[in-house]
């Protein structure tokens, strides 16, 4: 994409995406220092707080460059409903998963399936709103949550520590992923 293909609608993607990425990161390091129960004395939220800080000061360049472009708005509609159904699908998931393991009684399981559920979301989502970066993003999610399921299950590492690799590895990703679309903007757009 060349700058004088961007649109606005390319750009709010974009941004929604950065943000997308900002609390996606956010969530899984909470759940990674719950995990260690602050054993790292919080070190790793902060350095993901700072990380999602700084990602959504560069997102502040992205607004500033769609009042220099045209507005892009005709046939967003049905992308914006696949998104949608997307993200629906996959809060079903969560939920099923979470009903079904704690019913089974593999409590230890939760973090590697939820993460494995969020990976799988980003392939059909990296179509939709047509962003590349997406299908490795749920490649590696999907590779954390197999680590962290098969890493325990051979008595390898711990649970603790497995489900805290899995919470840190989807943080970092999504951090990597949000700072890849800036950088892409940033080298197509000229921010």
């Amino acid at each position: 994409m060349r700058k004088k293909d961007l649109t606005r609608n390319d750009l709010e993607s974009a941004r929604a995406e950065v943000f997308h990425m900002i609390l996606f990161a956010l969530a899984w390091v909470m759940i990674g220092e719950y995990v260690l129960d602050f054993r790292d004395y919080a070190a790793g939220a902060a350095v993901v707080l700072a990380a999602s800080v700084g990602l959504g000061l560069r997102s502040i360049e992205i607004d500033k460059m769609e009042d220099e472009l045209p507005n892009g708005g005709a046939g967003r509609r049905k992308p914006f409903q696949l998104y949608v159904l997307i993200f629906l699908f996959e809060a079903a998931a969560i939920m099923a998963t979470w009903m079904i393991l704690l019913h089974v009684g593999h409590e230890d399981w939760l973090v590697p399936a939820f993460a494995l559920v969020a990976g799988l979301h980003f392939i059909p989502l990296a179509r939709v709103i047509q962003l590349n970066s997406y299908y490795l993003l749920g490649a590696w999610i999907c590779i954390l949550a197999a680590v962290g399921y098969l890493l325990p299950a051979g008595g390898k590492v711990t649970v603790v520590t497995g489900n805290t690799l899995v919470a840190y590895g989807c943080a970092a990703g999504a951090i990597a992923d949000g700072i890849w679309i800036v950088a892409s903007i940033r080298r197509n757009g000229g921010v």
